[in-house]
């Protein structure tokens, strides 16, 4: 079985998706941000006494100029979710005209940028956690522990809140994590709230927090719409187990395509202020400038192209693999219509 699982498991063939890409008509390419479009943070980046940690990377402006192409044509419908605040979100790739966003691992998210808007406009998903309360709790005992280590730093957003040791010394780092949970675990268990380690951070989300709920609302909108062609080309890529919530959520819209008398629920969507509004992802709500994505469908079913790919080789859902942030921003720049030779070659200018 392990045998089997390892050949299902391939490297991407890039070429294969441009093809597919080329030939379908309505496209959903959900991206994961830190370590996917942009490369991994290097260790060492933060100082002692920063509190609160920021981040500063951006992808290449290959890799931009990649996503502005694409975001431009109609016929795509692109997400970049991330575990990053909205402000970092924001700043590393919000200028980008019709790009939809997703922070704090999607707890909140802003539909697609309209040409000369500036401003998003966020939604966020109720998941029922009173995180002032949490917050109370919480910030004194990460206060602690960032004292005591060199290089940790406190990281908040929308709907979680974490304590960086990515840049500590490793092993005290994972020794400070694991006090950390223990006197936090009890002084939370009344809260609806769990803890998630992953890559250097102890971040404490909503239960019911994954990445997996931003790509069902965005599927499922689109399908739902009444357009041209049913979606027939879905791209998910993610590099950590975050991520992988993204990739079964795929196949769990596969599976209602087949099977629509049996759908998972979503949470209840609201404004920054709580009040209850539309789960739309769309950037186009004036009728006057309607796409083509929003026309009657056609009678026929269209084949349904998926790919899930993991960024780096790794146990994962995914259907295929790609080594690193350099081979994303590779396909993107084949898929935004470079020449595919070329596309090599200004990626690896850009490194």
């Amino acid at each position: 079985l392990v045998r089997e699982k390892e050949m299902a498991f391939t490297h991407l063939d890039m070429n294969s998706v441009r093809q597919v890409y080329d030939k379908t008509s309505n496209r959903v390419i959900i991206l994961d941000l830190n370590g996917t479009v942009i490369g991994k943070e290097t260790a060492g980046k933060y100082l002692k006494g920063e509190f609160f940690g920021e981040s500063g990377h951006k992808p290449t402006q290959q890799v931009l100029q990649a996503l502005r192409v694409i975001c431009s044509d109609p016929r795509n419908t692109v997400f970049v979710v991330s575990g990053d605040s909205q402000e970092n979100v924001v700043d590393a790739i919000g200028d980008i005209t019709g790009l939809g966003l997703a922070a704090s691992n999607g707890a909140c998210f802003a539909p697609p940028l309209k040409e000369n808007e500036t401003h998003r406009q966020w939604k966020y998903f109720d998941l029922g956690v009173n995180w002032d309360a949490v917050k109370k709790i919480v910030l004194p005992v990460f206060a602690k522990y960032t004292a005591r280590s060199n290089g940790s730093f406190v990281k908040m957003t929308h709907s979680s809140i974490g304590w960086s040791y990515y840049s500590c010394d490793p092993e005290w780092g994972s020794l400070q994590a694991s006090h950390l949970v223990m006197e936090l675990e009890n002084a939370l268990r009344p809260f609806n709230v769990r803890f998630v380690m992953i890559k250097g951070i102890v971040e404490i989300v909503p239960q019911r927090l994954n990445k997996g709920l931003i790509v069902k609302n965005v599927l499922r909108e689109i399908s739902d719409r009444g357009a041209v062609s049913d979606v027939d080309f879905i791209l998910c890529m993610g590099d950590d187990i975050q991520d992988e919530k993204m990739f079964t959520s795929v196949f769990s819209f596969i599976a209602e395509l087949e099977d629509p008398t049996h759908p998972t629920l979503s949470p209840p969507v609201v404004d920054i202020g709580g009040a209850p509004i539309s789960a739309s992802v769309s950037a186009y709500y004036d009728e006057k400038h309607v796409p083509a994505l929003q026309c009657k469908k056609v009678e026929h079913d269209n084949p349904l192209f998926a790919f899930t790919v993991a960024v780096g080789k790794k146990e994962s859902h995914a259907f295929a693999y790609v080594d690193d942030a350099h081979d994303v921003g590779t396909l993107l720049v084949k898929l935004s219509g470079r020449d595919v030779i070329i596309a090599d070659k200004v990626m690896d200018s850009a490194n």
